[in-house]
């Protein structure tokens, strides 16, 4: 079970599915919670873009973040969108899973004429995408 997240290059969040079980406690953020998580993310990752101690070598900023709860994968497209899933540690291909949804967000959000880039995404069968891919 995991959650992915699509934040604009603002650094706003445009995609939040929640595929997360929760044993006992109720776990799900509100979405103002996901809102200053995204902008935070945002802010997090374009510090560690600067924080290089290779100059020679140019640095993307943060790519994973693992604890033993949690394990977080980012993945920026050459437009700046970043990708984030959050999942179990024991998630045996969360890169993988980011490329795939990578590739439905290309196919059944960018090719869509009714969908204004930047904005939040609200298209069905990209849902259920998704939610087929993250759930895994």
């Amino acid at each position: 079970m995991s959650s992915l997240w699509i934040i604009n290059k603002a650094g706003g969040l445009i995609y939040q599915a929640e595929h997360f079980s929760y044993p006992s406690s109720p776990g799900r953020l509100s979405s103002n919670e996901y809102l200053v998580l995204a902008g935070t993310l945002h802010g997090i990752h374009a510090i560690t873009a600067k924080l290089n101690p290779l100059p020679s070598r140019k640095c993307s900023g943060m790519e994973s973040l693992d604890s033993d709860h949690f394990t977080i994968r980012v993945m920026v497209t050459s437009t700046g969108t970043k990708f984030v899933l959050v999942a179990n540690p024991a998630h045996p291909n969360p890169t993988g899973v980011l490329a795939k949804c990578y590739e439905a967000y290309a196919d059944q959000v960018m090719k869509n004429p009714f969908y204004t880039p930047e904005m939040p995404v609200r298209i069905e069968s990209f849902d259920k995408t998704i939610e087929a891919l993250v759930k895994t």
